[in-house]
């Protein structure tokens, strides 16, 4: 005969079990969103940091070509 208390179906229709759950829920909502808002300043610094090196490696391209270009060692 299967015990009772193992049942999931009980687990779900127990008042404290959902209050346990919401409760967890609220708690970990403002971690999240600190979490996602973190991950998206870590994601523009990346993209930022992308920028300067294709423009450093732009400018430094540009240097050895006018370089080449006018006989410039």
């Amino acid at each position: 005969m299967a015990d009772k208390t193992s049942d999931a179906g009980h687990f779900a229709r127990d008042p404290r079990t959902t209050a346990a759950t919401e409760n967890s829920m609220n708690a970990l909502k403002p971690i999240m969103l600190f979490q996602v808002s973190m991950l998206g300043m870590w994601a523009h610094s990346i993209e930022r940091f992308a920028d300067n090196y294709k423009k450093a490696l732009d400018e430094t391209r540009w240097e050895t070509v006018r370089q080449e270009t006018h006989g410039v060692n």
